[in-house]
């Protein structure tokens, strides 16, 4: 494999070359030009080395590229920061980041990489000046109040870092990190008790978090339950020791170096995609995902990112085959399967939709759009109709959108049940007042009665 990357990473100059050339090229055409390159053949053995300075080599030469066709993007100035950051120079990612926010100054991501470099350099209250810039940016952010209250304690202030959590929490009641850092915060008070619900709650999140352990351990120290504290203990240390096993595993492993460097290829190569997907330039984008693909074929971001370009360019086919490799990489994740269950259905297969959707609603049966697809699907081919009014009413028993009650009145229309039919229409069409389509079925059904 170390062979295969290095000979890759010999035909950059022609790929890239061809990557930056082809900007009227139709996207199948692009798959074309792709598999006309051939590596030459090689009679010499490269070191480790060697094949990790290819792929930096390779790395920097698409930043520079990316940079040189889009000047006057904040974005590209991002990506190159990003680079600079991933190999430990971040006083370099922060220059580029600063002049992405002169580019665009409402940049909610360099706000909160600078405020993330700060935190580690321990630059506590310039931390939370650029955290708290980036929730201005974008309030509904998951993590960034825990960074400012990370930086808060750090700095001794638990009593505001409190308050940043217990915010965070109001907006994210499962976060893993919040539970803990008020914990952490409610111990160093002394207030025992208020930290031990949210260990609890940590651990009921997150069963193997082996430092909510250690607190509730500390923390039964100090209500003098020694039981409990060895219990907990225990525990904590059975944790520890399995991930420093886990942890020598990783380390020991001497590609690990290859490992690294090739996974922030990868992140380089999608970050590019994404800036020449959204100004229009289709085949560049599509080669980019292809050699981020070759670099790392099970990797489920290059696979996601592959299919959705497949789909958005009308080759639905080929979107199938690849959200099914992403299912095949990350199996537990649902929304794989929702994304087969959409396009098999309208590939017409339906009998491998709904098996897609039974697999969504396995794997997340607290979300309301697998119910809802599943649903929608037995009504389009008029078949299992009454599981489809059930499978409506349980999506809007989970979430009480207007969609939902417009599919809940479709299903009661079709089972025969007028009456329930018109008062879900009724409520669609006072959520979306100016959805023609609601109106006109809610019309519809009012005449025949």
């Amino acid at each position: 494999m170390i062979f295969g990357l290095f000979v890759s990473a010999i035909i950059v100059a022609v790929f890239l070359w061809w990557c930056f050339s082809t900007a009227n090229d139709r996207p199948q055409e692009t798959e074309q030009a792709l598999s006309s390159i051939e590596p030459e053949a090689a009679t010499t053995e490269f070191t480790l080395e060697e094949v990790i300075s290819a792929l930096k080599k390779e790395e920097m030469e698409l930043a520079r590229h990316v940079m040189m066709e889009f000047p006057e993007s904040g974005g590209s100035y991002m990506l190159m920061g990003d680079l600079y950051a991933r190999h430990g120079d971040s006083t370099e990612a922060v220059k580029l980041w600063e002049k992405s926010l002169e580019i665009d100054p409402n940049r909610f991501d360099a706000y909160r990489k600078m405020g993330r470099i700060a935190l580690e350099k321990e630059q506590f209250d310039q931390a939370v000046k650029l955290l708290r810039k980036a929730i201005e940016i974008r309030p509904g952010a998951s993590d960034v109040r825990c960074d400012i209250a990370r930086a808060l304690m750090d700095s001794g202030k638990y009593a505001e870092a409190i308050t940043e959590v217990e915010e965070e929490i109001k907006i994210f009641p499962s976060s893993i990190t919040a539970h803990f850092q008020l914990a952490e915060a409610y111990r160093q008070q002394k207030k025992y008790n208020k930290a031990r619900k949210h260990y609890e709650q940590t651990i009921s999140l997150e069963s193997k978090h082996s430092h909510a352990y250690y607190g509730l351990a500390m923390v039964y120290i100090k209500m003098e339950q020694r039981d409990k504290a060895q219990e907990y203990l225990s525990v904590f240390k059975k944790l520890r020791g399995k991930a420093a096993v886990a942890y020598r595993a990783r380390w020991s492993n001497p590609r690990k170096d290859l490992l690294l460097v090739r996974a922030s290829v990868v992140k380089t190569y999608l970050d590019a995609e994404r800036l020449y997907r959204d100004s229009g330039k289709i085949a560049q984008a599509e080669g980019l995902l292809n050699r981020a693909y070759e670099l790392e074929p099970d990797n489920p971001r290059c696979l996601e990112r592959l299919a959705f370009l497949y789909y958005t360019t009308n080759r639905a086919a080929k979107a199938l085959e690849y959200f099914e490799k992403v299912a095949q990489a990350d199996p537990n994740n649902p929304f794989s399967y929702l994304n087969i269950g959409q396009v098999a259905a309208q590939l017409k297969m339906f009998d491998k939709a709904e098996r897609a959707f039974q697999k969504t609603i396995a794997l997340a049966p607290r979300e309301s759009v697998a119910c809802r697809e599943l649903a929608r699907l037995y009504l389009r081919t008029n078949r299992k109709l009454p599981q489809a009014r059930e499978l409506a009413q349980k999506a809007l028993a989970l979430e009480k959108t207007a969609d939902n009650y417009f599919l809940l009145g479709w299903a009661s229309d079709v089972n025969g049940d007028r009456a329930g039919a018109l008062r879900a229409m009724e409520q669609a069409t006072k959520l979306q007042p100016k959805n023609q389509k609601y109106r006109q079925v809610y019309e519809k059904i009012k005449k025949r009665n």
